[in-house]
């Protein structure tokens, strides 16, 4: 004997949900990569606007000098420095330890990009949903999510890679390498944790994202690189990095951002450039309207009602 439906209720349909459920999951995923693939094109098309913008003082000789300054550094630290840090946690107090073990955790890429990847995914479906105020608000964020993302992830990738090329031994490794310069040894294409020291990656992230968040958000910025130092200091502290390690990385994804902030702002995206080249953020959606139109949302290309029904 089978059980009857109950009266207004139309028997179920197995598999239906389910179904429903994987399409409108591919028809996700599909917006989304078209989405990235027109975002990427729309800022390639982008003219190049007049005046070039400039980084705060820096021109090209600037620049330059800046950057022979930081090679400086890194060399110096590497001869001066690098020799009296082996064996260093050994020597230091517990609970400076426990304080740094807790605050690296900062310096982690995906602490910064799997947060800004979501939030630039939900960005661009948006940017398919909902009536128009709601699509240029989505692209509005989009925008500014994505010079994170951009200016954070490629060189956070392209320094992880190179380290590990490298091969460097990281301090608690060089310990037990024998010879009178142990911090100097390399072990080319030896891909492994304890030989990927230089340059540190968490300073890398760390002085990227410090760099780029103070871009848009100016008034934060003492605060946001004053947060980096010491998140990219507890490496040395917890015989992670070289001082060689965190000067370089710092060096590098600070170059990288101020580099991703001139793409940007040269083609009017996210930044504007007054008469002089300076640049500054332009204003994007408060907070009040984020919170008021993006979570009212339903995809424009979503499974019709009807059909999604039992």
């Amino acid at each position: 004997m089978t059980a009857e439906a109950a009266p207004g209720v139309p028997p179920s349909r197995p598999g239906t949900a389910p179904s429903v459920f994987l399409r409108q999951a591919a028809e996700g995923v599909r917006l989304l990569l078209v989405s990235i693939g027109q975002a990427l094109s729309y800022v390639g098309r982008r003219r190049i606007g007049s005046p070039l913008p400039r980084i705060c003082f820096l021109g090209r000789w600037e620049m330059l000098a800046l950057a022979l300054l930081a090679a400086g550094l890194t060399a110096a630290a590497l001869v001066l420095l690098d020799p009296l840090v082996l064996g260093l946690r050994q020597k230091l107090p517990a609970g400076l330890i426990t304080v740094s073990e807790r605050l690296t955790d900062l310096g982690f890429s995906g602490v910064v990009l799997w947060p800004l990847g979501l939030a630039l995914a939900y960005a661009l479906l948006l940017t398919h949903a909902g009536d128009a105020m709601t699509r240029r608000m989505a692209a509005s964020l989009a925008a500014r999510v994505g010079f994170l993302f951009l200016a954070i992830a490629p060189v956070g990738l392209g320094v992880s890679l190179f380290k590990h090329v490298l091969g460097r031994a990281r301090p608690h490794a060089a310990l037990a390498l024998p010879g009178p310069n142990p911090e100097q040894s390399l072990h080319l294409l030896a891909f492994k944790s304890s030989f990927a020291s230089f340059p540190s990656g968490h300073a890398t992230t760390t002085f990227a994202a410090a760099v780029a968040f103070a871009a848009l958000f100016p008034r934060a910025r003492m605060w946001l690189i004053a947060l980096a130092l010491p998140v990219a200091g507890t490496r040395i502290v917890l015989g992670s990095h070289f001082p060689s390690d965190v000067i370089a990385g710092a060096a590098i994804g600070t170059a990288f951002a101020l580099w991703m902030i001139r793409v940007f702002a040269a083609r009017r995206l996210v930044f504007k450039v007054d008469g002089t080249g300076a640049i500054a953020p332009m204003a994007g959606p408060s907070a009040r309207r984020l919170g008021r139109f993006l979570p009212r949302t339903t995809f424009s290309s979503a499974v019709p009602v009807e059909e999604a029904r039992p």
